[in-house]
């Protein structure tokens, strides 16, 4: 199966992350899709004439999943695993509305199932960056560097990338090694404000106000509107 509408989109945003600082890859499903345009009756024609044709299915329970429907979007899943069980997409989506809905456990099982699977590709990129993000949220710091690292090693031209496993080394307290890679992130992508917010974190640990400083100034000029009480705090 061809990728679909909704990871077609996730895909895409994040090959941009890169290039536009966007941090919303897998954080939501995006109602701005198809489904804001065609009504959910209109995928019923398609599951029904063609009932072993993985794709409708796949359709159907990506434009569930983007209403809120997550019950019914993973019952359609279940019938797309049922027909074809190598799925990736189906199991990044799988893991995805797991995300959302708290499961972490679950949403990491599927991206697991997807390395095994596809240990490279964009998709893979997608399960590596979601593992190290779960990791980070759990504090399990080791394993999220882990991930982040091997990322890296398969994507190296993502600024994201860089910028995450940066993130990774700061919380574990390895600031030249944070900076290296948040610097490389910024070498790739000069507007990743979310780099130069995490650099500022750094700088301030240091007692390099100056320095520190001039990042928040970079990351709030570049978007990030959460640095702004920071920017009071240190800066004014």
């Amino acid at each position: 199966m061809k990728a679909p509408f909704l990871i077609s989109a996730i895909l895409f945003s994040y090959a941009m992350v890169a290039q536009t600082g966007d941090d919303a890859l897998l954080a939501g499903i995006s109602t701005n899709t198809r489904t804001e345009r065609i009504p959910m009756s209109a995928f019923e024609i398609p599951v029904a004439e063609a009932p072993n044709d993985a794709t409708p299915w796949y359709d159907r329970a990506e434009a569930r999943a983007a209403i809120g429907d997550t019950e019914g979007a993973m019952k359609d899943l279940d019938r797309v695993s049922s027909l074809e069980p190598l799925d990736t997409y189906a199991m990044l989506l799988r893991a995805q509305i797991h995300k959302e809905n708290g499961d972490d456990r679950m949403a990491t099982n599927e991206l697991y199932r997807i390395l095994g699977l596809q240990p490279n590709g964009s998709v893979a990129e997608v399960a590596l960056l979601e593992l190290g993000r779960i990791a980070m949220d759990r504090n399990e710091l080791p394993s999220a560097l882990d991930h982040f690292s091997r990322l890296v090693n398969i994507a190296p031209y993502n600024a994201l990338a860089w910028c995450e496993r940066g993130r990774a080394f700061s919380a574990l307290l390895n600031d030249e090694s944070a900076i290296n890679d948040l610097q490389k992130a910024l070498d790739l992508d000069p507007e990743l404000d979310q780099a130069y917010a995490n650099l500022a974190a750094i700088y301030f640990r240091q007692g390099r106000k100056q320095e520190g400083c001039f990042a928040l100034h970079q990351a709030h000029y570049l978007g990030d509107r959460s640095v702004e009480r920071l920017l009071l705090v240190h800066c004014e």
